[in-house]
């Protein structure tokens, strides 16, 4: 029977069986040792290529196997006692100082951003709220109904209704734990180096993103259309009042009202970094976790990627030429560190799109 089918089985029966499927699944050699009187035995068992590839540094796991079964068969073998000194087998261990120092290291350069970006507002080195003189209101919005008969925001966020609403929230609401919970999967898949080229490749990305604000400081689209209606009623409204006074955006302020309380509201205010719009860091993070992906899993996690386009779009946080800059900004830099990586004749996992 596939280990997968226990799932549907009693809870007892599942940890029993793949604790004991442990010993055949192939992404770790098993040893088993066995002494008699007269002689004794040492048989290993690789049941994979990758098992003897020095480059895989014994970490990489059988991609035939199901994801829940592998992170269920470490997590269980991490619980289970010592049944007997007869069989051995090697399981992940906690990280090393070694490897938190090589996390920590290639994690730098993401965790200075997001410094600097929350300190924003007392060092100012990209424009705030007040700064609107310095943004080009209109550089991506031109742009995008130049190269478009129809601004494709407008039309997807025009079909909207509440289940909608809560849909688009649900990977906004994610996206602060992304770079948490994504390395986390990946150490209990015990795939070390895939967690330091995505701190290394969201990094990059982050930095990148920096320097476009600095250059080219974009709107989101609802705060350009939201602007734009209320200077046609009032154009002595300053424009940094009406920033201030709204800013989740049409989609989230329908929630707000409808669970009685500024949830988003309050999320979304405190934005130290209101001219960001272009590239989406939205689209960017999960973007890092695609291509650092194990190459089975891709396929799937791009359905969530697609979601989150959408829901950018439908908040109208977002433009379509915002989403394309994140995808290509992310896939150049995917494609600078393989080739970085094969120029120093160094595996990397990372495919270029």
């Amino acid at each position: 029977m596939c280990p997968i089918q226990f799932l549907f089985l009693d809870p007892m029966v599942l940890a029993m069986n793949v604790l004991r499927s442990s010993l055949t699944l192939n992404d770790r050699p098993v040893v088993t040792s066995s002494s008699s009187s007269k002689s004794s035995a040492v048989v290993v068992r690789c049941h994979s290529a990758a098992d003897h590839n020095p480059t895989t540094n014994g970490r990489r796991p059988s991609y035939g196997d199901p994801v829940v079964v592998v992170v269920l068969r470490r997590l269980l073998l991490r619980a289970a006692p010592s049944s007997g000194q007869t069989t051995t087998t090697t399981t992940p261990a906690l990280p090393s100082r070694q490897d938190v120092q090589r996390i920590a290291l290639s994690a730098a350069p993401y965790l200075l951003f997001l410094l600097l970006y929350g300190i924003n507002p007392y060092i100012r080195l990209l424009p705030v709220a007040a700064d609107i003189g310095r943004a080009d209101l209109r550089n991506v919005s031109a742009w995008e109904e130049y190269l478009f008969p129809w601004q494709l925001h407008v039309v997807v966020s025009s079909v909207h209704f509440l289940p909608l609403d809560f849909v688009a929230a649900v990977p906004y609401l994610g996206h602060y734990v992304i770079p948490v919970l994504y390395p986390a999967f990946l150490y209990l898949l015990d795939r070390l180096e895939l967690i330091l080229q995505f701190y290394r490749l969201l990094g990059l990305t982050m930095w990148g993103h920096y320097v476009i604000w600095l250059v080219a400081p974009t709107l989101p689209p609802w705060a350009l259309d939201f602007l734009a209606a209320h200077q046609a009623t009032n154009a002595s409204i300053m424009a940094e009042t009406i920033l201030a006074a709204h800013k989740e955006g049409p989609a989230f302020a329908r929630i707000d009202s409808f669970i009685g309380s500024p949830f988003f509201h309050g999320m979304f205010v405190g934005n130290p970094v209101p001219f960001g719009s272009f590239p989406s860091g939205h689209v960017a993070w999960p973007m890092c976790i695609l291509v650092t992906l194990p190459g089975h899993l891709r396929s799937r996690f791009s359905v969530y990627v697609v979601w989150v386009a959408w829901a950018t779009l439908y908040t109208g946080h977002h433009y379509v030429l915002d989403i394309i800059g994140a995808l290509a900004l992310v896939g150049g830099l995917a494609r600078l560190m393989g080739h970085v990586a094969q120029a120093q004749q160094t595996r990397c996992s990372i495919l270029p799109l």
